[in-house]
């Protein structure tokens, strides 16, 4: 994705407005709600997911606990994988909280090249 897309959409989240960003075909970022605390959410459609995938997500979300604390994975109603992230205290860290759960999801390859 374009840095200066995912600026504007890391601005957006922070500053409290709306905000959604598709990476790719069934594949999308936005401003999720779990409770009280909002959050990042990554979405990855049903129809999207490779075979293995969410077991995958699961085993290397605990074996690397410390890498990815504060990712919580989950399938939706829609059985889309997700993955969430409540928005840091310090928004500077946003972009890199995102490359860590594409990095999770193992689509590091839609991360932007700066982040990788």
């Amino acid at each position: 994705m374009p840095d200066a897309q995912r600026q504007v959409f890391l601005q957006n989240l922070v500053s409290g407005t709306a905000a959604h960003l598709s990476l790719a075909p069934g594949i999308k970022v936005c401003k999720q709600q779990a409770g009280q605390q909002p959050g990042l959410a990554l979405h990855v459609a049903r129809e999207v997911l490779q075979p293995g995938q969410l077991q995958w997500v699961l085993e290397r979300r605990f074996e690397h606990a410390t890498l990815y604390d504060g990712c919580f994975i989950y399938l939706d109603a829609q059985h889309a994988l997700v993955i969430w992230h409540a928005l840091p205290a310090v928004p500077g860290t946003l972009d890199k909280v995102l490359s860590r759960m594409l990095s999770l999801a193992n689509l590091s390859a839609l991360d932007t090249p700066s982040n990788r």
